[in-house]
């Protein structure tokens, strides 16, 4: 039986649906607490390899992501449907929007982009990631509430998942190395306003990767995670952006 890398969590009622990008380190399951904000949506999410309970060896470069998610989302995806990418899954979202526009350009052309918690291509090239040690990776994703603080004094369980986190930080690094060019699709940016990973000014960076309007939508009080702390907030600005006619949020040029 082949590995599944692409996995429906609901069928949905109606004909809107949600495509999830997981971030560093993440899966498909790590979009439940989302799903049961979201009951009358169609939800898909990735699990890449070596993630959740794929047993393959995790991709180091963001393009085999991009490569592989693509391929996938050919057989499924409809039109408007909503890409939503967390940290990692949100530059991995946008790459994917940009093929789509070249694979399938009259389905690309009506969906829309949520990018959450992400810095730019540019920015994840500043930092080495691949070039810091197993405890300095793990002090950073520590740092802005990556990993669980339980898992602090879990030497031996960390050690177990560092080959997928430094491989996850290798394609984070590598998003700096793909040539982009602006999607033409309404784009969602959600900003924890307690995010010590990603900057106000770093969002807003995004831009320059666009060629619509901004929409930025700030998560009070929300981590870096605050995907995972915060669902119902999220589904409420997904719910709104998915409905035009609900909206009310500022626009960034």
């Amino acid at each position: 039986m082949g590995q599944t890398y692409l996995e429906q969590l609901q069928k949905g009622k109606g004909n809107r649906q949600v495509i999830c990008f997981p971030y560093l380190g993440g899966h498909s399951q790590s979009f439940q607490p989302l799903v049961s904000c979201l009951p009358d949506v169609e939800i898909w999410a990735f699990t890449p390899p070596g993630h959740g309970l794929n047993s393959e060896a995790p991709l180091s470069h963001m393009q085999q992501l991009v490569e592989l998610y693509t391929g996938e989302l050919l057989r499924v995806i409809q039109p408007g449907a909503v890409l939503l990418g967390h940290s990692l899954g949100g530059l991995a979202a946008y790459f994917v929007a940009q093929r789509l526009q070249e694979k399938l350009p009259d389905t690309a052309s009506t969906l829309r982009l949520v990018l959450s918690a992400c810095s730019t291509p540019a920015e994840c090239g500043i930092t080495r990631y691949d070039q810091m040690s197993d405890d300095d990776l793990l002090e950073h994703l520590f740092s802005y509430d990556g990993l669980p603080k339980e898992l602090i004094h879990e030497k031996e369980l960390l050690q177990y998942f560092m080959p997928v986190i430094r491989a996850d930080f290798r394609v984070l690094t590598s998003a700096a190395t793909i040539e982009h060019h602006p999607v033409y699709i309404p784009v969602l940016y959600l900003w924890g306003e307690r995010d010590h990973a990603v900057s106000l000014p770093s969002a807003l960076k995004w831009g320059q990767y666009l060629n619509t309007p901004m929409k930025l939508q700030t998560i009070r009080e929300g981590t870096h995670m605050f995907i995972m702390h915060q669902p119902s907030t999220v589904a409420y600005h997904l719910t709104s952006f998915m409905t035009p006619e609900l909206e009310g949020m500022n626009l960034v040029e």
